[in-house]
């Protein structure tokens, strides 16, 4: 596997690239403002073929540049709204990202939770994890998750936009986040790289949403 990310955006949004040699193609994950141009000659300097957009969650700082690729978008049901014209957000944000000329994109698939999607000969277990948005998922594979907006070194996504909950946040750290490998590498929507490890061990909105176990040993 071959990864590469790369910031975009006014916010600062992480971007990821993955790429199969072997298999000549590869897929990108939340290509937020001015992205596409990136993309497209990562992967010509790869000689590699994109085959899919895979989303975290639908806000547009992680999804403005996705139907400019041109490729199958996979996103969560509950956030599948967002992709016209970035609802969601407040006006200023869609003002930003100039909502209004976003295409949409002409093919969509739907992530669920628990199933196993394959992505340029690569698997992965989609992990819904609401809170931040009502479709944030984690995309977990044997050695890495793409956390999104639910969790990064340190902190959380925010919970106080229009569609966050906060209640479904803990219930998202308490759950499917808290049992994510020690092992495995977090590439999260913003900042650093993490492991989930240090995040089990230092994280304090993880640690308080789970205090209860920690006490108990558990």
């Amino acid at each position: 596997m071959q990864l590469a990310g790369f910031v975009v955006g006014p916010y600062q949004t992480n971007c990821y690239a993955v790429i199969n040699p072997e298999a000549g193609e590869g897929f990108v994950v939340d290509p937020g403002m001015g992205a596409a141009p990136q993309v497209r000659e990562l992967f010509a300097q790869h000689h590699a073929r994109l085959s899919a957009v895979v989303l975290t969650h639908g806000h547009l700082d992680h999804i403005r540049d996705a139907a400019e690729l041109g490729v199958e978008v996979f996103i969560h049901p509950d956030d599948a709204f967002m992709l016209d014209a970035g609802g969601g957000l407040p006006e200023h944000s869609r003002l930003l990202f100039d909502a209004s000329s976003m295409a949409a994109p002409e093919t969509i698939t739907h992530l669920h939770h628990g199933e196993t999607i394959e992505l340029a000969g690569y698997e992965f277990t989609v992990q819904h994890a609401p809170g931040h948005s009502p479709g944030s998922v984690l995309l977990v594979a044997d050695e890495l998750v793409f956390s999104g907006d639910v969790l990064f070194r340190g902190s959380i996504g925010r919970t106080d936009l229009a569609y966050s909950d906060p209640e479904a946040m803990t219930e998202s750290l308490r759950g499917p986040v808290w049992d994510l490998d020690d092992s495995l590498a977090v590439l999260p929507g913003h900042g650093p790289t993490t492991t989930m490890r240090a995040e089990r061990a230092t994280n304090p909105f993880l640690r308080e949403a789970n205090a209860d176990r920690i006490h108990s040993g558990a």
